[in-house]
């Protein structure tokens, strides 16, 4: 059973949750969500911008099997949890809506040897540069929203990186695409043939195949 602390605001849930751990000492899981989150983080120098439709929420997961699975693990079940709406994976561990905006973004750390998934999603916005999850505006609680989420994810780990990979190659909104990865100031470009073994982007160059196994990866050109 998930122990679930929700605050109307505070800096980070990434932070409160770390705070939480030293208090609750025996709790297997952990979840803290909150209405309004100040200062939200991204990967590297990024910052996640809390919007009205935003969900902003962290929790502790076990990890996957083998580890570097864990990120995109986490986001392909977030996607799976929206169903009914037309959701793409965009490696390492976003996910875009149904017009190829950013509208989940997800960052896992390792805190003394547990796990935290950090998870914000829009599930609806009007921001220029990010999307939601649905097109309309409704009234929705953010605590009861955050613990369905976090329930189905505790609830549908994958076992295995072959059904794993398998599953998120298939929603995968850059299959067969030109893209250009670029990590800590080097860019590589190539077609995205799909996930490795430890959950790194391979790339076909005219060099042959690229391992990448961080940075942050934009489309060139479609290869649908």
């Amino acid at each position: 059973m998930i122990k679930h602390i929700h605050v109307k605001e505070c800096d980070s849930t990434q932070d409160l949750l770390k705070e939480q751990l030293g208090l609750f000492k025996d709790a297997n899981e952990i979840l803290v969500s909150c209405d309004n989150q100040l200062k939200g983080r991204g990967r590297g120098i990024h910052n996640w911008e809390a919007l009205p439709g935003s969900l902003c929420f962290s929790l502790t997961v076990q990890p996957h099997p083998i580890p570097s699975f864990t990120a995109i693990e986490m986001s392909l079940l977030v996607a799976r949890f929206f169903e009914g709406s037309v959701l793409t994976l965009k490696w390492p561990n976003d996910i875009w809506n149904r017009h190829e905006n950013k509208c989940c973004g997800i960052l896992v750390q390792n805190h003394h040897g547990i796990m935290i998934a950090g998870i914000g999603l829009n599930l609806y916005s009007e921001h220029h540069e990010f999307g939601g999850i649905y097109d309309t505006h409704f009234e929705f609680n953010k605590n009861s929203w955050s613990f369905e989420i976090a329930n189905f994810i505790q609830a549908n780990r994958y076992k295995t990186d072959t059904s794993l990979k398998r599953d998120w190659e298939a929603r995968c909104g850059h299959m067969g695409s030109l893209v250009c990865i670029e990590e800590s100031g080097q860019f590589t470009e190539g077609i995205f043939e799909g996930l490795g073994e430890h959950g790194q982007a391979m790339l076909k160059t005219p060099h042959g195949i690229r391992h990448m196994y961080n940075g942050s990866l934009r489309v060139l050109s479609s290869g649908h």
